[in-house]
């Protein structure tokens, strides 16, 4: 098979690789979840889980070498079979005619607090119109991207006093290079078309993807690409479109979960979350275990265990974390790992954010810090404590860091004694020595670290489990 099919026939696809039908090369692309979901099923299909330590490579495509992934291709399996080389979240296929999603993907990553991704989607926003964070310095960069006057100037706004001025300084300080781009995706291309040992198969992940481009057409050709992009518009149709993907994955989990929901349930459930699939399916994860034995989900459920959110999963248990918020913290740990997320990667969130707060516990500890009140509000912190940080060279905690992602890390310490966060960090540490050696069930061990570090749950009558 090769051409371009819909997530829907995916089912179809795997049933002719387990024939014997595989292709040299495989795209993903649109909404992260549904295409991260379609991955494993391919990855399964291709090689089996049992040989993937040796015939799996997974790289991150925001940072790869073009010529370290060709160099991979080429390598033989060391044992007999297949092997997958996976290039996940690759920006190969970016070009001017998403500048204003990349912007927009940029802005939300940052909202969020996750700087260092907003830095990736931003300098990508450069590669594609061939400019430099040098070129951002000496003005009317914003002319070159191929936006229309007025998007221009509101980026160059933002470029100046907004969100984007913070993106920009943590890119020069934290020397975050612009990547190759055109070059890159015809040095690859070239390489498709060559060819590379038929063992070998190549396999791209990608949230956004400009069908002219001539990669694109190769892998279309001689590949076959995936589309799992949900509709995000706010007509009729999209919304139609976004609830019939949501409705279809809704009943594919509560099936396998042996549960059922209210007519009304659905509704209130979109309400909450909108129409973005991974965070539609992390809620749904959370109402499975809130409503434990019950079989039937109700609409109050979803009023009761939800609060509206459109925030990253990742983000919201460090934020539980900070908020020493066991239940929620729990909760999110299976949903996670559910949605296909790796443990490591958690733990990892979990051990970023209570070194951050050690950080914060450790400067209200100084007497620079002094000021610092439980409670004080975001306003009076920058007038009073901000300055402070900011005289302090070298200051981990401030760093490049957002005014308010550090405000919500000192509010987050006061839910800490600081020899308990320091406790944390050596509980984490043995945490990440166990799911690596121990063979041991990862939500376990992750949901012992996290009752360790944050406490027991209260149960349904107030007590503690």
């Amino acid at each position: 098979m090769t051409g371009e099919i819909n997530h829907k026939s995916i089912s179809d696809l795997l049933t002719e690789i387990k024939k014997g039908g595989v292709a040299p090369v495989y795209l993903l692309y649109g909404d992260e979840f549904l295409y991260k979901s379609a991955f494993k099923g391919l990855l399964d299909s291709i090689v089996s889980p049992s040989k993937q330590s040796l015939g799996y490579e997974a790289l991150d495509g925001g940072t790869a070498d073009i010529h370290e992934i060709i160099a991979r291709l080429n390598t033989f399996p060391l044992l007999p079979g297949a092997k997958v080389i996976a290039v996940h979240d690759t920006q190969i296929f970016y070009s001017k005619v998403g500048t204003v999603d990349l912007l927009k993907r940029a802005r939300e990553a940052f909202d969020k607090e996750k700087l260092k991704d907003s830095a990736r989607y931003f300098v990508r926003v450069l590669s594609v119109a061939g400019l430099s964070l040098d070129d951002v310095g000496h003005g009317e960069w914003e002319t070159q991207l191929g936006l229309g006057p007025g998007e221009a100037s509101q980026v160059r706004k933002e470029a100046v006093d907004g969100w984007l001025h913070h993106v920009i300084d943590y890119c020069l300080g934290e020397k975050i290079g612009v990547p190759a781009h055109d070059q890159d995706a015809d040095v690859l291309n070239e390489a498709i078309l060559k060819g590379f040992p038929k063992t070998n198969h190549l396999v791209l992940t990608t949230e956004l993807v400009d069908k002219r481009r001539k990669l694109y057409k190769t892998i279309k050709e001689i590949g076959v690409v995936i589309d799992c992009s949900v509709a995000q518009g706010d007509k009729a149709a999209d919304k139609r479109q976004q609830k019939q993907t949501l409705k279809a994955h809704m009943e594919k989990a509560l099936s396998r979960a042996g549960k059922t929901m209210a007519t009304d349930g659905f509704e209130a459930l979109y309400e909450k979350t909108g129409g973005g699939l991974r965070n539609f399916s992390n809620e749904l994860d959370k109402l499975i275990v809130f409503v434990g034995d019950r079989k039937e989900i109700l609409a109050d459920d979803v009023n009761d265990a939800l609060e509206t959110t459109k925030q990253d999963p990742i983000f919201e248990l460090s934020n539980a974390i900070g908020e020493r918020d066991t239940r929620t913290a729990l909760i999110l740990v299976e949903s996670l790992l559910k949605a296909n997320f790796f443990s490591l990667q958690i733990l990892s969130a979990v051990i970023n954010q209570v070194r951050k707060l050690i950080l914060a516990s450790d400067f209200v500890r100084s007497m620079s810090g002094d000021g610092w009140k439980t409670g004080m509000s975001y306003g009076t912190f920058q007038r009073t404590l901000l300055p402070e940080l900011d005289k302090r060279k070298g200051d981990l905690l401030r760093g490049n860091a957002h005014p308010f992602v550090v405000y919500k890390a000192l509010a987050h310490s006061d839910n800490y004694t600081f020899d308990e966060l320091a406790g944390a960090l050596e509980i984490l540490f043995d945490t990440d020595i166990r799911l690596k050696t121990s063979g041991q069930d990862a939500r376990l061990v992750l949901e012992h670290a996290i009752l360790r570090i944050c406490g027991a749950c209260p149960d349904s009558r107030g007590g503690q489990k």
